[in-house]
């Protein structure tokens, strides 16, 4: 049979689509990307905007947002191809957009401008379907106290709701289950300060959805990926001083236990649960002769003994602040502020530092100065 030229360039054209997919789908292969670090830039001076480094070539960073007032705070979606960030507006409220960072497509996700409203904070949930933020809206000149609302990112509007429909039910910090079926957020409410739990589909066999974890503490703590505990920092009084230890409440069973001593010579602040749900990241400050100017990060299994202990980046004249777990469990992202100035470092103020920490080599690296609010770039 004669091949005419018709069905020839056909054939070619089809090769090439193929040939094109194939490529594309090398290129986009998550082991062939380079493993990026998220940050806001600067710290002093200028509008901050988020940054990412490669960890393997940190001084070629990438600005990704241009915003002239700055953003506040901002999340990477699961697979890295999105951004959501709050950014402020010259109305002095905030709003938050999304980037599209496969198609380099900036939209507007929640205009809170044009709401009057403050919207920071926002969190992708790890199947991609929604997006947790926090909404403080104006009363009479100034900003109420903060809710948690939701966006639906499978639908065409991107609806945005509140999460708990009761407009007394306030909070900030949400965080996500990694089966993406629990929130937790620290309630705002005065009177009965603690953290709320909410569950889209209930775990427990009374079908309750809404939970409530006591916690004077102000501050969020971290969920298990299964969603069944909770790891959080509470306050302890000794002599005359407050101190923070850790508490992890097993939501399935509704019974509390101490993960650090309240009693022990050292204070306890924040808490990252690993992605394999074995191990909790925090940071320690001792108060006996182990005593450093800041708190040091540490590493330990969730039924480890008391002083089964790691240290991550040990460094007396650091203090670490905020850190956290890469998707694989292998390395952190950590933020470390210089308390103790390092010989030969020069004049000029101490600035925050992103640093990473490879927990197979335990090879610690310095990212980026003068930046704060470190995240994973997405896998």
């Amino acid at each position: 049979m004669k091949v005419d030229k018709l069905d020839i360039a056909v054939f070619v054209i089809v090769a090439l689509c193929l040939l094109g997919v194939a490529g594309a789908a090398w290129l986009m292969d998550p082991a062939r990307q380079p493993t990026r670090v998220a940050f806001l830039y600067p710290a002093t001076g200028g509008a901050q905007n988020v940054w990412t480094a490669d960890i393997d070539d940190p001084a070629a960073k990438q600005q990704l947002t241009f915003s002239e007032r700055g953003v506040f705070d901002f999340h990477f979606s699961a697979d890295g191809r999105w951004l959501a960030f709050a950014e402020r507006s010259r109305a002095g409220a905030v709003a938050l957009r999304l980037l599209d960072l496969a198609e380099n497509r900036l939209t507007d996700l929640v205009d809170c401008v044009a709401l009057k409203a403050n919207c920071t904070t926002p969190v992708f949930s790890p199947d991609g379907k929604w997006l947790v933020y926090q909404r403080a809206e104006s009363i009479g000149g100034r900003y109420g106290l903060p809710r948690i609302w939701l966006v639906s990112l499978s639908s065409p509007e991107r609806e945005t709701v509140p999460l708990i429909a009761d407009k007394q039910v306030v909070g900030h910090s949400p965080v996500w289950s990694a089966d993406s079926n629990t929130i937790a957020f620290y309630s705002a409410d005065v009177t009965q300060p603690g953290i709320l739990i909410y569950d889209f589909v209930s775990r427990a066999d009374d079908g309750v959805q809404l939970r409530f974890i006591p916690s004077s503490h102000g501050t969020m703590g971290s969920l298990a990926p299964n969603g069944q505990q909770l790891v959080f920092p509470e306050l302890i009084r000794r002599g005359e001083q407050f101190f923070t230890h850790l508490r992890i409440a097993d939501l399935a069973r509704k019974t509390f236990a101490a993960f650090t001593d309240p009693q022990g010579p050292h204070d306890d602040v924040g808490a990252q649960w690993s992605p394999d749900g074995e191990t909790i990241a925090f940071a320690r400050r001792y108060t006996d002769e182990r005593w450093t100017p800041g708190h040091q990060l540490y590493l330990r299994g969730v039924g480890a003994a008391e002083d089964d202990l790691r240290p991550v980046a040990h460094e007396a004249r650091y203090t670490n602040s905020y850190f956290r777990w890469n998707q694989t469990g292998d390395a952190l992202v950590m933020q470390r502020f210089p308390l103790v100035r390092a010989e030969n470092s020069g004049d000029g103020p101490a600035l925050p530092e992103i640093w990473v920490h490879d927990l197979e080599s335990a090879d610690s690296r310095k990212i980026a100065t003068d930046a704060f609010l470190p995240q994973w770039a997405g896998s």
